[in-house]
C-alpha cells in the first residue's frame, strides 16, 4: 500500500504570533528613534523654556514682562546663538534644529502683557510643547542611548522577520519514504533515531530525528498543528512511524498510549 503524501504547512497561529511580536518590536524601535531624533530635543526645549519663563516671572512685575522678555529668553545657558544645544552644568542638552535662544516667538503683545504664566501657556500651545515639562532635561548621552536602543530593536526586528519568512516558505512533509524536516529532505531508512519525548499537544510538540549523526527538529506546533479534528502533525508522525522500524525514544506513558491506539 502506497503511503499518501502528507504536507504540513505553517499554522495560522504561528503567523499571528510572529505578527504580534514584529508589530511590538517595530513600535518600540520607532519610539526610540523618534525620541533620539525629535522627542528628547523637544523635551529639552520645553524644560529650559519653562525655566526661563518662570525665572523672569519671579523678578519682574507683570507690566514689565513685555519689555523684559526679549532680553532673557533662554539666557543664562551656555552655547552660541546658532548652536543647537544648551550647555548647563558641564553637560550639553540638544535642542530642535532652528531653535532661537534670544527671543520667544509666537506670542502676541496682548498675551505678553498678562505675565509669564499665561505667556508660557500660550507659547507651549502654539509650539506643541507640554504645559508641564519633564522633571529633568536629556543630555547627549541619553539621546545616544535612544539611538542605540532603536538600533538593537531594528536588528531584532530584522532577525525575527527573517525567521518568519523562512517559516513561511518551509513545510514538514512526507512523500512516499522521503521526509522533509527543518528544510532538509532525507529517506526514512536514513533515520538513526526518533526522539518523541517532547512530541504531542500536551508537550512542546517537538520531535528530533537523528540523521547522519545530526539532530533535525520537527516542530508540530508550527507545522500542521494538533488542533482537532485535523491534527495534521500527528497524522504526519503516525505515517512516518508506520514505515520506520528503528529506535524510538518516548516516555513510558506515551508509549503505552500509542500502543493502545
Amino acid at each position: 500500500m502506497q503511503t499518501p503524501e502528507i504536507i504540513c504547512k505553517p499554522t495560522r497561529d504561528t503567523f499571528v504570533r510572529f505578527f504580534i511580536v514584529l508589530a511590538a518590536l517595530l513600535g518600540f524601535t520607532v519610539y526610540f528613534f523618534y525620541d533620539g531624533a525629535v522627542g528628547y530635543r523637544r523635551a529639552n526645549l520645553a524644560y529650559f523654556a519653562y525655566r526661563s519663563f518662570a525665572s523672569l516671572g519671579e523678578v519682574v512685575e507683570d507690566g514689565e514682562w513685555e519689555q523684559k522678555s526679549a532680553g532673557v529668553w533662554l539666557q543664562g545657558y551656555g552655547g552660541d546663538e546658532s548652536a543647537p544645544f544648551i550647555k548647563a552644568q558641564s553637560a550639553r542638552y540638544p535642542l530642535p534644529a532652528g531653535t532661537r535662544k534670544s527671543l520667544p516667538e509666537g506670542l502676541s503683545a496682548e498675551v505678553l502683557q498678562n505675565g509669564w504664566s499665561e505667556s508660557w501657556a500660550e507659547y507651549s500651545r502654539v509650539h506643541g510643547l507640554p504645559i508641564k515639562p519633564a522633571d529633568h532635561p536629556y543630555d547627549e548621552g541619553a539621546i545616544r542611548e535612544q539611538w542605540y536602543a532603536g538600533g538593537v530593536g531594528a536588528l531584532l526586528w530584522a532577525v525575527l522577520l527573517y525567521f518568519a519568512l523562512r517559516t513561511r516558505f518551509r513545510v514538514m512533509s512526507l512523500r512516499g519514504d522521503v521526509l522533509t524536516v527543518a528544510g532538509r529532505s532525507f529517506r526514512i531508512e536514513e533515520i538513526e533515531c526518533i526522539d518523541l519525548r517532547q512530541w504531542g499537544p500536551g508537550f512542546k510538540g517537538v520531535a528530533y530525528f537523528t540523521v547522519g549523526g545530526r539532530k533535525l527538529r520537527a516542530d508540530g506546533m508550527t507545522y500542521g498543528g494538533f488542533n482537532e479534528p485535523v491534527e495534521a502533525a500527528e497524522k504526519w508522525m503516525n505515517a512516518v512511524l508506520s514505515q520506520y522500524h528503528g529506535e524510538v525514544i518516548e516516555y513510558v506513558g506515551k508509549r503505552n498510549n500509542r500502543a493502545a491506539d
